[in-house]
């Protein structure tokens, strides 16, 4: 890999990011916080110095594969920690900071605050992390009184922090759709890398170009991304939400993130039309943004026709109606249905958002989720986790497999939608399934042992911590569940969670490849 190229596509990624960090900034500025104002823009000129440095180093050559996937790989590193800096000077640790930071930026959503004020935004307190005598009486109390209010039990005073809040799910946002494909959108003419950056930051095994030029492409992505997102804000406000509250959800909820600015999710609006809307765009979210886009310019049916998106339909709906029948979910069936519709849609497409506590459900309700965490959205969209398309091609194979114990002469093709699928397509696909399942179970492991003798890190919790995170899911089970954080768990878990954010969201193969010694060769 040639160092001094891939600097210069880095140093204009961190210029792009220094912009779009005075966003949150005008925010803190409109709510008169000072302390927000100033950890912005402290933030964004750090950023930009650390690019004009670097630009300073590298060279005008025309970038190549190598570079476009250190860009890819190491960019979501890059903005991850320069995102961290506005939580860092408004007073929360590096680890939670760089936890928090990455799990924006990846649209997992899983979080280290731990307090509300009854219902309320997020209260950032500072000192309640390094008191884990005062977090254990917050966990018994949580687990006494539910959904009520939560005693405030630090003894300096706490803060809400409006233009952080923001920052969380605008973050989110711009990891939706990817930053590296902002990038791609707005830079001129990247030769070989352009095409190559394309295809490492859009999920899924299925990548075809709307257009012949890689740069149009992504500029259509983001404009159908806008333009669902200014709808569902709209349709939000119109449903009572404030503004401020129906940006932050429009963001989280678009980019399949789950960062909401209220400490009880989407409950605390308790407005079932809220409910219904966030669930349509979760599910929207959950498909190929390619889909959408041909439906608003040429195939109004284009969805529907779509294999993929069929299948991930009918298991949502299967999903919902196990959880609705043996779920334990109280109330009348419409009531059931919709609680179970809103967090199957929210789990499945990989957003997270709650409406109710479903770590509180039954055995076989919170196994369908730790399913849907796995199998995750369709590839194309802003989901993360396995994708239904490589879920059908890995059950056609095992298929055709029998076909051919019974006919071993036979010539069996792979169809999917019509069309047959190529080895090319076929082999990776089923590689990476494979790959995803042993992180799975390596960082598992490995979760366990850092959290042996921690209370509260059941298996329940330890396996759907690595799930949530390596799905880019959000909450887990336990003490990671809805109504928790990951604030308790061990630093050294943090960053491990905080590797997974960053695998599944780069879907393995842009981050292995690093460890290939051939990679670092000019």
């Amino acid at each position: 890999m040639k160092i001094r190229v891939f600097l210069r596509l880095f140093a204009s990624l961190l210029k792009i990011l220094a912009v779009l960090l005075l966003v949150p900034g005008t925010v803190a500025a409109y709510y008169a916080e000072t302390g927000g104002v100033i950890a912005f823009a402290v933030t964004s000129l750090i950023t930009l110095a650390t690019a004009i440095i670097l630009g300073r180093l590298s060279t005008e050559e025309e970038p190549g594969l190598k570079e476009g996937f250190a860009l890819v790989s190491l960019g979501w590193l890059g903005a991850a920690f320069f995102g961290a800096l506005p939580y860092v000077f408004l007073g929360i640790s590096l680890i939670d900071g760089l936890f928090e930071s990455m799990s924006a930026f990846t649209t997992t959503g899983s979080s280290i605050l731990t307090e509300s004020n009854a219902g309320g935004y997020w209260i950032i307190n500072t000192t309640l992390a390094n008191s884990s005598l005062a977090h254990q009486l917050e966990l018994s109390i949580r687990s006494l009184t539910a959904n009520s209010t939560l005693l405030q039990i630090s003894s300096t005073p706490d803060k809400t922090y409006m233009g952080l809040l923001f920052w969380r799910s605008f973050a989110q946002w711009l990891g939706g759709m990817g930053i590296i494909l902002l990038f791609v959108a707005i830079l001129p003419r990247l030769g070989v890398a352009g095409r190559q950056l394309y295809r490492a930051e859009v999920p899924g095994p299925d990548k075809d170009a709307l257009t012949p030029r890689i740069k149009q492409t992504a500029q259509l992505l983001w404009v159908v991304y806008i333009l669902m997102t200014v709808a569902e804000i709209g349709l939000l406000y119109l449903a009572k939400m404030p503004l401020y509250d129906s940006l932050c959800n429009a963001f989280a909820s678009m980019a399949t993130g789950g960062f909401s600015p209220q400490a009880l999710s989407i409950a605390a609006y308790k407005n079932g039309t809220i409910d219904v809307i966030i669930t349509l765009f979760m599910f929207l979210a959950g498909a190929n943004f390619a889909l959408h886009y041909r439906m608003l310019n040429s195939d109004r049916k284009a969805l529907f026709k779509d294999t993929e998106f069929r299948f991930y339909s009918l298991i949502i709906v299967a999903a919902t109606a196990v959880i609705v029948l043996w779920g334990g979910l109280e109330g009348d069936i419409i009531r059931k249905i919709q609680l179970a519709g809103f967090q199957v849609v929210s789990i499945m497409t990989t957003t997270g958002f709650a409406t109710t506590n479903f770590d509180q459900w039954t055995a076989a309700a919170k196994y369908i989720l730790l399913l849907l965490m796995i199998i995750g959205a369709c590839a194309g969209s802003t989901g993360g986790a396995l994708k239904v398309v490589r879920i059908m091609l890995v059950l056609k194979s095992g298929y055709r497999e029998l076909l051919r114990v019974l006919h071993p002469k036979a010539v069996i093709p792979l169809r999917l939608g019509g069309l047959s699928v190529r080895d090319e397509v076929l082999r990776p696909s089923n590689i990476f399934v494979v790959m995803y399942l042993l992180i799975f179970a390596s960082a598992s492991l490995l979760l366990a042992v850092i959290s042996y003798g921690e209370p509260g890190m059941t298996i329940e919790a330890i396996l759907s911590a690595v799930a949530t995170t390596l799905g880019n899911v959000g909450p887990g089970f336990g003490m990671v569940g809805p109504m928790f954080s990951f604030a308790e768990i061990h630093p050294a878990a943090k960053m491990l969670l905080f590797l997974c954010m960053w695998i599944g969201r780069l879907e393995v193969v842009a981050v292995l490849v690093l460890l290939v010694p051939e990679f670092w060769k000019k």
